[in-house]
């Protein structure tokens, strides 16, 4: 078993040097309230070459700003007509088709799939128990992640490219559900992606159309795509992985329901703007199918979902998403009208951190800034180190700090504090624990797991 498999890493290519410039305001308020508190917490991640690009927008009381940062399209400043893949995001607007198509009484939440799919196809099923329209977009549908004509694909650059309707069609039939629909709930794109596309089978149009016809159209977000036009290329940013090389553009085919869209920070603004006015009880455009999906899903305190949304115990509805080359977040709380964009054109999950900061910007609480230590300090971790069967060597290259093993391509640690980084690929931070003076382990913190690679001898 190779590291790769490990911490399911992914090789990448070539380097592309990021370009930090100054925040400017775009699109909205020409020089916010927020300006310089927001710029704040956002410059430190491309000073530390953490994103190349990010545009961050809020929204306070109906009060709108966008300010970009780093390089974008021609290496200007990124602004909010910026075109970022949202990846995972899509998932919200999938929601939001199903709960229109409710409303419409075209479908309900406890449909079979199997009615939706043409006759011959089969829908698996586990312990008598058939998978809904429900259980896909809550993610309690069994399937695994992805299909299972994709899983031998691995770490592909662009690893939904071609996935066609006879190949999701056939992977129906062969899959075999990791447990009963509705009993656990495990993330899918597998499940996200059949949801779009059965509705947009059923209503005609598939997904794409479908979608453009019944939310993006009216709700006039002109600048969100599932396939974007030749006229809107100028404007895409060019994405890059966590180690600032560059990544290949994702395309969809029938999974696009999982993560196709391509949007700017102005119609995510809108977006936002539109659900905070549904949450207030409006009767406008989508507001009541918005309503539906913004209704907890599971009988419990604390986090819990909606139909393509997170909530979390403040009440806020939130949905974070990433490609090979992005990494983009949109919130929002109808309680205190405020709502958060964070887009980013580095496929690193960190800028997720931010949300809760720029929240907490708009309240006017104090918040400190991000300050990661200077490479320098992280000398004392270089060497190497015993994880498991695996020997892991951490190294120092061209300013960024890297883990790597035997035979495998080196992969970015990107610096917390003096003794905790970020280990993007694994979703996981590395806590350098030292016995006295000397580093004694790297420990891989990942969810309530901790992992102990002591150091050895090099």
């Amino acid at each position: 078993m190779k590291l790769a498999v490990l911490f399911a890493i992914a090789a990448c290519g070539p380097a592309a040097k990021p370009v930090a410039l100054p925040p400017q305001a775009t699109d909205a308020d020409p020089d916010g309230p927020h300006r310089e508190a927001i710029a704040a917490q956002v410059q430190p991640y491309i000073d530390a070459e953490i994103s190349t690009g990010i545009v961050v927008a809020v929204y306070d009381a109906g009060r709108r700003e966008i300010y970009g940062f780093g390089k974008g399209p021609d290496g200007k400043v990124p602004d909010g007509k910026t075109l970022f893949e949202l990846g995972a995001i899509t998932k919200a607007y999938t929601g939001l088709l199903l709960a229109d198509a409710v409303q419409r009484r075209e479908v309900q939440l406890d449909t079979p799939v199997s009615d939706l799919v043409p006759p011959g196809v089969t829908v698996p099923v586990k312990d008598k128990r058939a998978i809904t329209l429900h259980a896909l977009v809550l993610h309690s549908s069994g399937l695994p992640r992805v299909p299972p004509s994709l899983m031998s694909r691995g770490s592909a650059a662009d690893p939904y490219a071609g996935y066609g309707e006879e190949q999701l069609y056939a992977d129906l039939i062969h899959t075999e559900l990791e447990h009963a629909p509705g009993e656990i709930i495990t993330y899918s794109n597998y499940g996200s992606g059949l949801l779009g596309f059965v509705l947009g089978r059923k209503i005609g149009g598939g997904y794409g159309g479908a979608l453009s016809n019944r939310v993006l159209a009216p709700l006039a977000l002109t600048s969100t795509f599932v396939v974007p036009p030749a006229n809107v290329q100028p404007r895409r940013a060019a994405g890059t992985t966590d180690d600032l090389k560059p990544a290949v553009p994702w395309t969809w085919d029938a999974l696009a329901g999982a993560g196709a869209l391509i949007s700017d920070a102005r119609d995510q603004l809108a977006l936002v703007d539109a659900e905070i006015d549904a949450g207030l009880g409006s009767r406008g455009v989508l507001r009541n199918a918005m309503k539906l999906t913004q209704e907890a899903q599971i009988d419990h305190t604390g986090d819990n979902e909606g139909l393509g949304w997170m909530i979390d115990q403040a009440g806020r509805y939130w949905v974070n998403g990433a490609t090979g080359g992005f990494h983009a977040f949109v919130g929002f709380d109808p309680k205190t009208r405020r709502g958060v964009v964070i887009l980013s054109s580095t496929a690193v999950s960190l800028v997720d951190h931010l949300a809760l900061d720029l929240y907490k910007v708009m309240a006017k609480e104090t918040v400190k800034p991000f300050a990661p230590p200077m490479i320098e300090a992280l000398q004392p971790y270089v060497g190497t180190y015993q994880l498991g069967e695996f020997k892991l060597a951490v190294t120092i290259q061209n300013k960024y700090i890297y883990i790597t093993g035997k035979g495998e391509q080196p992969l970015r640690l990107i610096p917390l504090s003096d003794h905790e980084l970020w280990f993007e690929a694994q979703q996981a931070v590395v806590v350098f624990e030292k016995d006295g003076d000397k580093v004694a382990r790297a420990v891989f913190v990942i969810g309530s797991q901790r992992l102990a690679a002591p150091r050895i001898a090099d």
